[in-house]
């Protein structure tokens, strides 16, 4: 079993590579809202990464950062090919966040209740895009031409 530091270690990983799949699908999909929600997961994701660095420093003064080639850890992967429909995307993706939920909220019992505070709301958030991202995949069934392209689509009334 991992120790505490390499755990949080993973955890970095884990919101580094989010960050990188959000970031990369947001500049393949045409839908130019969904394209600004997975930006806007992307960021949130990069934003995870410098609290969680800051927690491994605050507990490991001094000590150097070594971020995974892997969680080590049951995530799922995401696997979309090229003319899959974007609900494939979204599914795997709310799959992950849930994961990653339960993964900080395990790392969270073995902190001090403050610093557990953090990893309690980190798990929190990655629920709440899990929730985002299903809201996403529904609209995205209901539609099946949703990420498509039209040019009237952002007018106002």
């Amino acid at each position: 079993m991992a120790n505490l530091k390499e755990l949080l270690e993973m955890a970095l990983r884990a919101e580094i590579d989010s960050n990188r799949i959000y970031s990369e699908y947001s500049k393949k999909v045409k839908n130019a809202l969904l394209k600004e929600k997975l930006e806007f997961l992307a960021n949130e994701e990069a934003k995870h990464k410098v609290l969680i660095e800051n927690i491994i420093k605050m507990k490991f003064p001094g000590e150097e950062i070594n971020i995974p080639e892997s969680t080590k850890v049951p995530l799922p992967e995401i696997n979309i090919k090229e003319g899959d429909p974007i609900s494939r995307l979204l599914i795997q993706a709310m799959n992950v966040e849930k994961e990653t939920s339960k993964f900080y909220s395990e790392i969270a019992e073995k902190l001090d209740y403050e610093t557990g505070a953090l990893m309690r709301y980190l798990s929190s958030v990655e629920m709440s895009h899990y929730y985002f991202l299903e809201a996403e995949k529904e609209i995205s069934m209901k539609f099946e031409d949703y990420d498509q392209y039209f040019e009237m689509m952002h007018v106002g009334p």
